[in-house]
């Protein structure tokens, strides 16, 4: 007889840090702004100011245009709440002269063109106020010239007088994040206007075309009343284009004068969203081909350049015919394109992180048929391509075939083998083998480019991407010098060199948190193409944001965009100017280079583990391909945490470094002289193991008749059972069984434990003594009783006769 008592269940913990992505990009798209608060000196108290967002619905004033929409963003990520306040809108009415007057906060004298009250922020909570400005309340006469303008949003705390009751807003509103729209009416601005008229001589709107004051010439003593860390006033800066005469007309029309144009090109990059950590599945390719349907349209209209990562197409092609349909189109929409392409390396790697790492080579692929077994191929069918037996499909089959995080300990296994036909008949005519890598990744690139992190570039980094046979280069313009060409020779390199600014607007664009963000970047990003049109610059390039764009709800709304302005003339990559440029060397961040060398050390010990799988390979390719994703550039920049995003690629490691063990118990009781001990075994890999056991006991106190377990095949992070016969050889003690797990073969070892058993056979012979004692009695008792029974039965029956 066996007692068993089950260890405590010791819960694996998938400790996922929350990567609190602060958006950095907030200085882009606003002015410098102040705390209610001078800030503790102390760090228990110290917490992130306050900060004040605003952004036009519309960047651009047209002819047509009847109303402005602007959205204010008050955020209070510290720990106690802000006071109620009064919003004031400011417009400068003078044009800016270049980008870095973006920035510049506005002088007192800038006419106010609305105001409104806005309710109590809680600690923590953001709270949003539209304002619609009416087009007559903006200082600018209908003939005014084609420029850029910017708006200043303002946000003074405590009560205000004018504020009436009904005026006021539900912080409630606020914390639970709706948006809290106060409207100001004509009359309401103009009345605003009006009250400050005796200390801030407002410019008059017919004469704004003539009298407009200069930003830069204001004493910056003006501007305290409006960023006062005293008083607790913010400020966010926002931009207006100015298109209101008719575009293209020639000065001798006295219409308006032609809209200056600039020539843009774009490198538009096509990559997977942060959440997939291999390769898609099925359902994500599904869900994700409309949007990258819609940015391909996007970006042939834009003449941009398309910067693939080979997930993608691999991804897709790894399904074969199981692919879903709107992703195999999408597919051979992309190979038609007449789009200039080049490919990202695999999971947008980094190739100058892998420079800093001293790499002489760039990191690829090793196998992808972890996924593409799972595909169906012309003349395959799917038992074949799995190479397994057939076998019904599970319900984990399903969850782990849609799970959108294949990063994770309990579903990071791709779908598992499809299942057989219903009859279970051979479907089809003789299997082809699994495509190649090469087969997965080919692809008809115009350009042998890299795209390296931003501003990370060294000489290294060049020499790394030549000796690999590439000689083009994508470089931030931060990482560059004596240059302003958007293409332009580096030593033996050809650089296509994107503007650092404007890439930063559009990062904002694309993947800002709120829809005021997204809309502050849009309108920065604007002005500055304006501006640059204005300057008359011979072209700009922008490289759109890997990460933003591979998150983005709508990935392809920025271009439209950037459609809507007039200013802007599309380009192609080849057509812009080029020139001479040397570079800037940039680096790899400390933390991140060594986090990565470590994780990259880890990798041959976790492939080793691929002895104990039926495909070895499958742990192989799947690992490598999780590497590559960690060396992803998304994590390049220092506001990223990559420290924490290291953490949760070192717990999945630790999981598969497990491999397939013994799980131990805390006490184990042998209460006979034989019996069959059941050990379990748990495979922590994401593919099924086939192992050979081997049990030994520990001491001479146990015999075991059998020692060696050979072919015991454990699925997939789950658990088999193999029951041990053991002997005891003494009456009690303490002895344990030695289990070793090893490959098929017997080579590797991958695990060896001792599973601790007590013996207590005394207990046995005193319980059998005991229950054979007290059924011996019962017996008799009952033997006893049944003849008792019997004689008073015959004595009676004598009685009644003789009567």
């Amino acid at each position: 007889m066996l007692m068993a008592f089950p260890s405590r269940i010791r819960a694996l913990p998938a400790a996922v840090l929350a990567v609190g992505l602060v958006a950095g990009s907030l200085a882009a798209t606003s002015a410098p702004v102040t705390a209610a608060r001078a800030a503790d000196s102390s760090e228990e108290s110290a917490s992130d100011p306050a900060s004040l967002v605003v952004s036009p619905r519309d960047p651009v004033i047209r002819a047509d245009t009847a109303e402005l929409r602007f959205d204010v963003l008050l955020r209070n990520p510290g720990t106690e709440e802000l006071p109620a306040g009064r919003l004031q809108l400011r417009f400068g009415s003078a044009q800016l002269a270049d980008a870095e007057q973006l920035d510049t906060i506005l002088p007192v004298t800038s006419p106010l063109i609305a105001e409104a009250s806005i309710g109590a922020v809680a600690a923590g909570e953001d709270r949003t106020a539209t304002l619609t400005v009416p087009r007559d309340d903006i200082p600018l006469g209908t003939n005014a010239a084609f420029g850029v303008h910017s708006v200043q949003a303002s946000y003074t705390p405590g009560p205000d007088p004018d504020t009436t009751q009904d005026e006021e807003q539900d912080p409630a509103e606020g914390a639970a994040g709706a948006a809290n729209t106060a409207k100001t009416s004509t009359a309401d601005a103009a009345s605003g206007a009006a009250q400050k008229a005796d200390t801030a001589s407002a410019v008059d709107p017919s004469d704004a075309d003539s009298s407009e004051v200069d930003p830069s010439d204001a004493d910056p003593s003006d501007a305290a009343d409006t960023s006062d860390p005293g008083s607790g006033v913010l400020t966010g800066l926002t931009q207006l284009v100015t298109e209101l005469g008719t575009p293209g007309a020639p000065p001798s029309s006295g219409v308006n004068a032609p809209t200056p144009t600039v020539s843009l090109g774009l490198i538009v990059p096509l990559v997977l969203p942060s959440d997939i950590r291999t390769l898609p599945t099925r359902r994500q390719l599904e869900e994700l081909a409309p949007k990258w349907d819609a940015l391909l349209t996007e970006a042939r209209i834009r003449q941009a350049t398309l910067a693939i990562d080979p997930r993608i197409v691999a991804g897709i092609r790894a399904y074969g015919e199981e692919a879903p349909e709107n992703a195999r189109a999408l597919l051979e929409r992309m190979s038609a394109l007449s789009l200039p392409t080049f490919m990202l390396q695999f999971a947008d790697a980094d190739p100058a992180a892998q420079a800093a790492l001293g790499y002489s080579k760039l990191l690829a692929p090793s196998s992808l048929d972890f996924v593409s077994r799972f595909g169906v191929f012309p003349a395959a069918d799917s038992d074949s391509v799995s190479g397994t037996e057939p076998r019904e499909q599970t319900p984990q089959d399903a969850a782990n075939e849609d799970q959108p995080d294949l990063d994770s300990a309990a579903t990071e296994a791709v779908p598992t083998d499809p299942a057989p036909t219903e009859d279970g008949n051979d479907p089809g005519p003789e299997p082809t083998a699994l495509p190649t890598l090469a087969e997965l990744l080919a692809w008809p690139t115009t350009i042998a480019a890299a795209w390296p992190a931003e501003g990370a570039v060294d000489q290294a980094t060049l020499s790394l991407l030549e000796s690999s046979g590439i000689r083009t280069v994508v470089l931030d313009s931060s990482n560059v010098s004596g240059n302003d060409t958007p293409r332009a020779s580096v030593g033996a390199t050809s650089a296509l060199i994107t503007d650092a600014a404007l890439g930063d607007a559009a990062r904002t664009a694309i993947g800002g948190a709120t829809s005021a963000d997204r809309n502050a970047g849009t309108a920065r990003l604007g002005a500055m193409l304006a501006l640059a049109a204005q300057s008359n610059s011979s072209g700009v390039l922008i490289g759109l944001d890997r990460g933003a764009l591979g998150d983005a709800e709508d990935p392809s709304a920025l271009l439209t965009r950037i459609g809507t302005f007039n200013w802007v003339s599309s380009s192609t990559v080849a057509a812009l100017p080029e020139g001479k440029a040397s570079l800037r060397a940039g680096d790899t961040l400390e933390e991140r280079r060594e986090l990565l060398r470590t994780a990259a050390g880890r990798e041959t010990s976790v492939n080793e583990l691929g002895a104990v799988l039926v495909h070895a390979e499958y742990l192989s390719g799947y690992q490598r391909t999780r590497l590559l994703e960690l060396f992803a550039t998304r994590f390049a920049e220092p506001e990223d945490e990559f420290a924490a995003v290291a953490a949760h690629y070192r717990e999945r490691d630790a999981e598969l470094l497990e491999g397939v063990r013994a799980l131990s118990t805390e006490h184990t009781q042998l209460v006979g002289t034989s019996t069959r001990v059941p050990v379990q075994l748990h495979n922590s890999l994401p593919f099924d193991a086939l192992v050979s056991v081997r049990v030994d006991p520990s001491s001479a106190a146990l015999s075991l008749p059998e020692r060696d377990f050979p072919d015991i095949t454990v699925p997939a992070e789950a658990n088999q059972r193999i029951l041990v016969p053991v002997h005891s050889r003494v009456s009690s003690g303490e002895s344990g069984l030695v289990v070793s797990v090893s490959a098929a073969t017997g080579e590797p070892t991958v695990f060896t434990g001792t599973l601790s058993i007590s013996i207590r056979s005394v207990v046995e012979t005193i319980g059998l003594w005991t229950l054979g004692s007290l059924a011996a009695l019962l017996l008799g008792f009952g033997i006893w009783r049944s003849l008792r029974r019997k004689r008073s039965s015959e004595a009676g029956q004598t009685a009644a006769h003789q009567e």
